[in-house]
């Protein structure tokens, strides 16, 4: 499902427009970003959670070009299921 389509069905199950439901996803999305940048975890009952996950910079060596390399620091963003998200994924299908 690409993000228009699934705008759209966000938008019929909650009876707005679409553009409504795009604005809610942005935000929601916008939320997720700034907390888990900051190394926080964003908990949703019965969905699961999005923690910010730091790494630290480290040397890699780049075989094709024979050198090393230095990659920065950065941040993960990790999603991890409830319990009941995964209960309901491994259901079979009726």
């Amino acid at each position: 499902m690409d993000h228009k389509t699934f705008t759209s069905d966000l938008a019929a199950r909650l009876g707005c427009d679409p553009a409504k439901a795009s604005n809610l996803l942005e935000t929601f999305a916008t939320i997720v970003r700034e907390e888990c940048a900051a190394t926080n975890r964003v908990a949703i009952p019965g969905f699961g959670s999005f923690e910010g996950v730091k790494h630290d910079e480290e040397i890699v060596n780049d075989l094709a070009a024979g050198c090393r390399m230095l990659l920065p620091p950065s941040i993960e963003v990790v999603f991890t299921p409830g319990g009941m998200m995964k209960k309901k994924l491994n259901e079979p299908l009726r």
